[in-house]
């Protein structure tokens, strides 16, 4: 007996090993298929020569490339193999559809490559990592704080600031990493993300370099103190703090669920803990409907739960399963039931009307750009819209409203209006100079008007000087939100 229980425990560990190192350590160049759109999708990567050395999963780092390079980027210009190898992680490097922003497609591959990896990988699932420069500093931002499900920590280095959607780093550690003097991404970018950082009690470490401006090297001389990041922190299980932000809600991660939002299509966020007392206290914020899984709280919350809501405390006799939680506006009340399963998820408005109309023919005929600026302007009664036409993008298939939420792929997603001379228009279009310069209608460069009202991005007005202005609106929801808000026939966001 004493002989097979040892013959079955050394044949497991045999397994272990092989499955640990279904690869051997090296460099690979992988494919996989897209499960966005089917199509065959190319990345980088490495393997540790732990692999072949311990029969233990191993922790994996995702690294995102910036703009004007691809997946062979992280491996030719940084010593990421070197102090992977030391570390004992795989390195995932996507190729993201170039340079959408990590948008769209662009998101779904990263996550993707995840689940490739762990096909031919043990990969210890409470040890995902996700780090990036530049523009792949700003995709480290946007998908860690979308999927904190799956990221244990994120390392955002010279990236462009996430706005409100920090708080979903509650749970991710940020590694944030700038320098003073960046020339292409202003350290601005990070010093806003890492002042909300601390006025939310976010875990988080700030190195603010000198000398390097927007070089890759300030990458290779920082990543073993990422990497010492990582090894540090895990995902936690049941951790005692989680947050959400989404527009479009059916966001889960661990205990806590955003069902529903309350205003289409704008930005929602709900921040929970188990306190001292054992409460899960709730702060939320434009939150129809959300839920918390009493079997997957932290062992000091209280049973039957106590639950206080932007300071309102619900009474509950759940002891397990889920409380689900909806706000009544008629009421301004929130109230609970209890359900065996989360929420199921709350559809989205419709496509309807003739702007959907018009945006959908437009995607079909590869106009949606232009589309775009035709309706940007007549809906803000412009008499110009300058744009960057490769900043819209959307992914193959049916144009849907979730799509046009990512459909401006740039960080920066807000509009200006504003009223300038006429002669400032053509300046406007040679500011875009690594996209495709749009301006609708294009007879506007012959008017003979003195001055025109235009509506831009802020980003490009911001390099003409136009957001200092006299007049200057700025818009406060972002381009995706207006559109999204007029193709489903959406009272326009205030």
């Amino acid at each position: 007996m004493k002989r097979k229980v040892l013959m079955m425990g050394v044949l497991a560990l045999a397994v272990a090993r092989i499955v640990s190192a279904q690869l051997s350590p090296g460099e690979y160049g992988r494919e996989f298929t897209s499960s966005d759109d089917g199509t065959t999708q190319p990345y980088r990567l490495f393997v540790p020569q732990a692999a072949a050395e311990t029969s233990q999963a191993l922790p994996l780092v995702v690294v995102l490339h910036g703009w004007g390079v691809d997946e062979h980027a992280w491996f030719k210009f940084t010593p990421v193999k070197r102090v992977a190898d030391e570390f004992g992680f795989v390195v995932a490097a996507p190729y993201a559809r170039g340079n959408w922003w990590y948008r769209g497609p662009a998101e779904s591959d990263v996550l993707d490559i995840v689940q490739d990896v762990r096909k031919s990988l043990r990969i210890d699932s409470r040890r995902i990592y996700l780090a990036g420069h530049s523009m792949g500093g700003w995709g480290t931002w946007h998908i860690g704080l979308r999927h904190p499900d799956i990221f244990a920590a994120i390392a955002p280095m010279a990236a462009f600031d996430p706005a409100e959607e920090i708080i979903a780093a509650a749970t991710l550690a940020p590694y944030v990493i700038h320098d003073a003097v960046d020339p292409i991404v202003p350290v601005e970018q990070s010093r806003r993300p890492v002042a909300r950082l601390a006025e939310f009690g976010i875990s988080h470490v700030y190195r603010e370099e000198i000398g390097y401006g927007h070089a890759s090297r300030m990458i290779g001389d920082n990543l073993r103190r990422v990497f010492a990041w990582f090894q540090e922190h895990p995902h936690q299980l049941k951790p005692r703090r989680l947050a959400l932000a989404s527009r479009v809600g059916n966001k889960r991660d661990r205990w806590l669920h955003l069902a529903a939002t309350e205003t289409w299509p704008m930005l929602a966020t709900i921040d929970s803990f188990v306190d001292a007392e054992g409460k899960v206290a709730v702060r939320t914020h434009n939150v129809k409907a959300f839920a918390v899984s009493a079997d997957d709280l932290p062992a000091s919350a209280t049973r039957p739960l106590r639950i206080v809501v932007d300071r309102n405390e619900l009474a509950t006799s759940l002891t397990q399963g889920w409380l689900v939680v909806n706000y009544d506006r008629k009421q301004r009340a929130w109230s609970w039931k209890s359900s065996e399963a989360a929420p199921e998820p709350t559809p989205l408005p419709p496509m309807r009307g003739p702007i959907a109309e018009r945006l959908v023919e437009a995607h079909a005929n590869d106009k949606l750009a232009t589309a775009v600026a035709e309706i940007l302007r007549e809906h803000f009664a412009a008499d110009v819209c300058v744009l960057d036409a490769d900043k819209i993008r959307v992914g193959k298939g049916g144009l849907t409203p979730e799509k046009l939420l990512d459909a401006w792929v740039y960080p920066e997603e807000h509009l200006i209006r504003v009223r300038i001379a006429s002669e400032k228009i053509g300046r406007l279009s040679e500011l875009i100079s690594k996209g495709r310069p749009l301006v609708v209608p294009e007879e506007i460069a012959q008017s003979t008007k003195k001055s025109v009202t235009v509506v831009c991005p802020l980003a490009i007005a911001r390099q003409a000087g136009l957001d200092q202005e006299k007049g200057a609106e700025h818009i406060a929801p972002t381009i995706g939100e207006i559109l999204a808000a007029l193709a489903t026939q959406t009272k326009f966001p205030q």
